[in-house]
């Protein structure tokens, strides 16, 4: 009868230790990816296709690059257009095309405009493309203040350290119409002079994204030699090389907490790697070429998007699994070039590039799904008070039978 007692006891406090990991609701639920819902879109503007979207620092904009050799800024909450950059900034045509090298283009002397990106101080936006200049554009007046110059390949890829003293940008050369030099070349700029510190060589196929790690130690790029390259910022050296995609590397983005990196390619794989060590961790499938991923910074989920007919969808960073899907193919469909969240996680915008829309989500429009009749932490709770009760009875009991062979004695 002791061992018994004993063992209902052991039970007891078992039965402690695990409630709480019983009653843990679950994340999904936590983060409320459901109410994610879209606020605005706009499929105006420009005559080409769209290849990116990059939010203002402060929240309040949006810039994205047309093929047409534009920039368009946009009002993040209205969605109404603030400017439009660029040669062509005053062409309305109704004719659109994909602008992908001039003997394509109807828009004579045009350059497709690839890239952009804000100084963390919002005062400025680099923007580049096959004309193989950046243009710095500084935001209150949306004149040129400055343009850099040195590429001999088309302007991949713009990222400003987080201090903003530098930019570093990539180089290479269109995969539909190789028209420029396929100079494969990531630059280091000092921002303040316009100067390139540094020339990073070493991937053989167009620089397709670089990213500065979050405290700008480090620089990850990502190429269509179906590689990535970790690089020391202290020397500009070449530390880890990280292989296992069998097609180019078309996006790459940093875990918040830098310890981890996320790639997406042509493959049609999605990848998570250790960032010190290079090592392989996961490989998650998608439906078509991966175009682009971010990390978010607080929620625990990925976005990735690309070529196919519905290419939006938010992953769980642990697993990749998927959590939400965005359908946009209600509208044209096709490739979603870009999808990068606002940087206070509150927003997450996506560029479409066949039907040149861009569009705005927001946490907080959908509906929460509704609360389950009986709550994620309710059977937990019920097992300890049964297990304690049970406990309780059997010991009476126990203590019951030996008071009566006590007796009989």
């Amino acid at each position: 009868m002791k061992r018994f007692i004993r063992v209902i006891s052991a039970i007891g406090v078992l039965a402690v230790l695990i409630t709480p990991l019983i009653a843990v609701p679950e994340a999904s639920s936590a983060q409320g990816i459901e109410t994610l819902s879209l606020m605005w879109d706009r499929l105006d503007g420009h005559n080409a296709t769209m290849w990116s979207v990059r939010w203002s620092p402060d929240n309040s904009m949006i810039s994205s690059t047309f093929f047409d050799n534009t920039t368009v800024i946009w009002n993040a909450t209205t969605g109404s257009r603030i400017v439009k950059l660029g040669s062509h900034e005053n062409y309305t045509a109704e004719t659109r095309t994909r602008c992908d090298g001039i003997k394509m283009c109807k828009i004579a002397d045009h350059y497709p405009t690839r890239i952009s990106a804000w100084s963390p101080d919002g005062r400025y936006l680099a923007v580049g493309g096959d004309d193989t200049q950046i243009h710095i554009f500084e935001t209150t007046n949306w004149t040129v203040e400055r343009i850099f110059s040195g590429h001999e390949g088309s302007v991949l890829t713009l990222h400003f350290s987080h201090d903003g003293k530098y930019l570093a940008s990539g180089s290479g050369t269109d995969k539909v119409d190789m028209h420029n030099f396929p100079e494969n070349m990531i630059k280091i700029w000092d921002f303040e002079t316009g100067s390139a510190i540094a020339n990073l060589t070493g991937h053989v196929d167009g620089v397709l994204e670089v990213k500065w790690s979050p405290d700008d130690s480090k620089l990850v790029s990502s190429s269509d030699d179906k590689t990535l390259k970790m690089w020391e910022t202290t020397n500009w050296t070449n530390t880890v090389n990280f292989t296992g995609h069998a097609g180019g590397v078309l996006s790459v983005d940093w875990s918040p907490n830098a310890s981890l990196l996320v790639s997406g390619s042509r493959d049609y794989k999605m990848r998570k790697w250790n960032a010190t060590s290079g090592e392989g961790i996961d490989v998650w499938e998608a439906p078509n070429c991966v175009r682009s991923v971010d990390w978010h910074e607080e929620r625990g989920i990925i976005v990735s998007s690309g070529v196919a007919e519905v290419m939006v969808m938010i992953r769980n960073e642990t697993n990749g699994a998927v959590m939400k899907t965005l359908d946009e193919n209600k509208h044209a469909g096709g490739a979603i070039m870009s999808a990068r969240w606002s940087p206070n996680g509150e927003m997450l915008a996506t560029a479409s590039g066949k039907d040149f829309a861009i569009r705005v989500y927001a946490f907080g429009l959908g509906e929460e799904e509704p609360a389950p009749l009986i709550p994620p932490w309710l059977p937990g709770v019920v097992f300890f008070f049964v297990v304690i009760a049970v406990s309780i009875w059997v010991t009476v009991i126990g203590v019951a039978r030996l008071l009566r062979k006590r007796e009989r004695r």
